[in-house]
């Protein structure tokens, strides 16, 4: 029998994606040895309020770059295309329906992870996919035995800070790698 092929999932908006997130991706792909990793970019509505709003074009020509960094993944537009806010099961059920013959993981944050009873129809989504777990603001992780715990180093770089930063006229040269860096100041994003 042949062996199912593996997908691994990474979503998050990443606006920007940083030096954490192809940490995070690293880390997961060396351990996991996918057949297949997804950047899985959210679509983020553009409410008024938020003053951080990034196109998508954008936010994917960033994570190409990440990709360049990284030297393996893939992105998958499925949430962009679907637009407005989609729950994580409905976009996993569709993956899982289009790779029938894969075993899906799924990237979530301690953070995510303890938030997990709140998420929309979870039990039916722990069937259709593994969660791996990395390790967010904390140094170890106890997981659920159904899941995958992968711990990396610490790095607590996040999108705000690095936008937080640009608004502030500081420095945020490598906690983006050095193509996303010149992108970002180029394109005068985060400037306000």
């Amino acid at each position: 029998m042949m062996n199912k092929k593996s997908i691994v999932l990474y979503g998050g908006q990443f606006n920007p994606i940083h030096t954490a997130h192809l940490l995070v991706a690293n880390e997961v792909y060396h351990q996991l040895k996918p057949d297949k990793f997804y950047f899985l970019p959210s679509y983020m509505a553009p409410l008024k309020t938020h003053d951080d709003y990034l196109d998508a074009k954008y936010r994917i020509k960033m994570i190409q770059l990440a990709i360049e960094e990284l030297g393996f993944g893939e992105i998958c537009e499925i949430e962009l295309e679907r637009k407005g806010q989609s729950y994580t099961y409905e976009t996993l059920k569709d993956i899982v329906n289009n790779e029938k013959d894969a075993d899906i993981y799924f990237i979530i944050g301690t953070d995510q992870y303890k938030q997990l009873d709140k998420w929309y129809k979870i039990e039916k989504l722990k069937q259709l996919i593994t969660f791996v777990i990395v390790n967010r603001d904390v140094n170890y992780q106890e997981v659920d035995e159904s899941m995958i715990s992968v711990n990396i180093p610490r790095m607590d770089i996040s999108s705000s800070l690095i936008r937080n930063r640009v608004k502030n006229k500081q420095p945020i040269n490598i906690l983006v790698p050095r193509s996303i860096h010149d992108y970002i100041r180029e394109e005068g994003f985060y400037e306000n």
